[in-house]
């Protein structure tokens, strides 16, 4: 007597039953399966019904996670994990607004949204529990760039960061940037580039007070000596803000 042929359906399931309860799957992640993948469409769409999968987003399902309170929803690591990444890991986005400036240390305040900032921002959505914003990126970032893109998104944004003072705001941002390699530096200042003269300013003016003449040259290269920019720094907390025209 012959062994019945394995299903579709059952090794899809096999393959689920791998997992971690709460790990995210694709399409792709059962190619080597050799089943079409429209069934494998089909069949997860048929599991998600059955209560035995949940859909994160289109394409996206994950193993269902339980408390003894129910199902656990879908965390804000995971939306970031599967909004910032493709499946082959190339970046396509970071995380940007009040969740990044919180782990930079200039806000205490928790996000009620995660803010990712990409090239080609779409329409906002809800991922499992949470929403999600998009945001035009100024530059095409590298992984390793992802911080240096935060911190000059927060100087872009000093006069609007929840629970604290643009001062308070500049002399920690001052202290993160002290601490990064020539390199960074560097590409911190080449990155720049894409924002606005105020940033570039600000950041200018920073540099210089760091000791960082050279770097600070080049930004200041690129401004208008004619446009003020009013940030609401005093001349104690920006001594040097005179020359940089911020106000």
């Amino acid at each position: 007597m012959t062994d019945k042929p394995t299903t579709a359906r059952q090794k899809i399931l096999d393959r689920l039953q791998k997992l971690e309860p709460g790990a995210l799957v694709r399409y792709k992640d059962f190619a080597s399966l050799g089943i079409a993948p429209g069934t494998v469409a089909v069949n997860l769409s048929r599991l998600r019904q059955q209560g035995m999968v949940q859909q994160v987003t289109k394409g996206t399902y994950r193993r269902p996670l339980q408390s003894r309170f129910g199902p656990v929803p879908v965390s804000e690591q995971q939306v970031l994990q599967l909004l910032i990444q493709t499946p082959s890991k190339k970046l396509r986005g970071y995380p940007t607004g009040v969740a990044a400036f919180n782990l930079l240390g200039l806000t205490t305040q928790v996000p009620h949204e995660v803010e990712i900032a990409t090239l080609r921002p779409g329409r906002p959505k809800k991922v499992g529990n949470v929403r999600v914003r998009f945001v035009q990126s100024r530059a095409d970032v590298k992984l390793e760039e992802v911080k240096l893109c935060q911190l000059l998104d927060a100087l872009r944004q000093i006069k609007r960061l929840p629970d604290t003072s643009p001062a308070t705001a500049l002399q920690r941002l001052s202290e993160q940037v002290k601490q990064l390699p020539p390199a960074e530096k560097i590409a911190l200042v080449r990155l720049a580039q894409g924002y606005n003269p105020a940033t570039r300013a600000l950041l200018g003016a920073l540099l210089e007070r760091l000791g960082e003449g050279k770097l600070a040259t080049k930004l200041k290269a690129n401004l208008n000596p004619l446009t003020t920019y009013k940030l609401g720094l005093s001349e104690q907390a920006l001594p040097n803000r005179a020359q940089w025209q911020i106000r």
